[in-house]
């Protein structure tokens, strides 16, 4: 009777064991949680960043006449109007996509899949390959004239601009995701599938500043009204 006692001791000494958390495990992932990556330097580097694109989109169209305006290259570019709605509504996403991701749980795992990127995403700014905006980023004139459409920018900007001063959450631990990489295994994730919202606003940042250089083309242009 005695042995089978120590046999039942021993059996619920081993699943106690096996089921309780290891200590240094917890530990660390503890840490995790509470150690904050996104630093104040990176925070101001976004706000500056965020604030000097907007000031150079406005010194680019202020003074624009309405002819100016909507001035066309050719029948397959957009003129300086669609530029404005596209990046206005490129600013509305990212506003509506970090707000709803910064209200989700942190997503630890996916840190080292985007540690290191941000350079190749504010690279984006200079790239010489084309690109083709989806469906939901085209212009097609939602705006009457060119004082509601650059009301419209930075109100968008702006919004963007006081969710990087004010909020509390760490950039650093949020994700969002391209080409389905939300749906694959870790394992199977490339740099660059999964994108923290810090990186999230560098991409925002670049697609301004790129389109800042298309803007500037098109004023240079040999038949751009005077």
């Amino acid at each position: 009777m005695r042995l089978q006692l120590y046999i039942l001791v021993f059996i619920a000494g081993l699943i106690w064991s096996c089921s309780s958390p290891n200590p240094k495990t917890q530990s660390t992932k503890d840490r995790g949680q509470k150690e904050r990556l996104w630093t104040e330097a990176e925070r101001n580097f976004i706000i500056q960043e965020l604030n000097s694109t907007s000031q150079m989109l406005r010194d680019e169209i202020d003074a624009l006449t309405n002819k100016q305006w909507w001035f066309r290259e050719d029948s397959t570019r957009w003129n300086i109007a669609e530029i404005i709605e596209h990046l206005t509504l490129q600013n509305e996403l990212h506003y509506r996509e970090i707000n709803a991701i910064a209200n989700t749980p942190p997503l630890l795992q996916y840190i080292p899949i985007a540690k290191g990127m941000d350079s190749v995403f504010q690279q984006y700014a200079t790239s010489s390959k084309p690109g083709k905006a989806r469906w939901f980023l085209q212009p097609v004139g939602r705006f009457c004239d060119k004082a509601s459409a650059i009301r419209a920018f930075f109100k968008a900007r702006g919004e963007l601009t006081k969710f990087a001063k004010e909020t509390k959450v760490d950039l650093r631990k949020h994700f969002t995701f391209r080409t389905g990489a939300g749906s694959k295994p870790i394992a199977e994730l490339k740099k660059g599938d999964a994108r923290d919202l810090h990186q999230l606003l560098l991409i925002g940042i670049a697609h301004t500043k790129r389109h800042l250089r298309q803007l500037k083309k098109i004023k240079r242009h040999q038949k751009f009204p005077k």
